[in-house]
């Protein structure tokens, strides 16, 4: 593995070899992702506190026509792509 595969892989060039900047940079990325997700759940909650389970259709079967079903939809599925990624 080279150098820059071992960066971008998130290791070292040294098996087992953990570097305090290498921490610094994990402790970087998931603040990033934290943020991502925050961000994206005060996108759900302006959207008449949706969250993440609630139905996006009425008692009918007809979607909402009182939150923006885009923004939810392209919210839940930051979040879901963040916390997994």
């Amino acid at each position: 593995m080279s150098d820059e595969e071992a960066r971008q892989s998130g290791g070292s060039s040294q098996a087992g070899v953990v570097t305090v900047s290498d921490v610094q940079e994990l402790m970087r990325r998931k603040e990033e992702i934290e943020a991502q997700i925050k961000a994206n759940y005060d996108v759900l909650e302006s959207q008449k506190g949706i969250g993440m389970n609630e139905p996006l259709v009425d008692c009918e079967g007809y979607p909402r026509s009182d939150v923006d079903l885009y923004q939810v939809r392209t919210a839940r599925h930051n979040i879901i792509w963040s916390a997994s990624g």
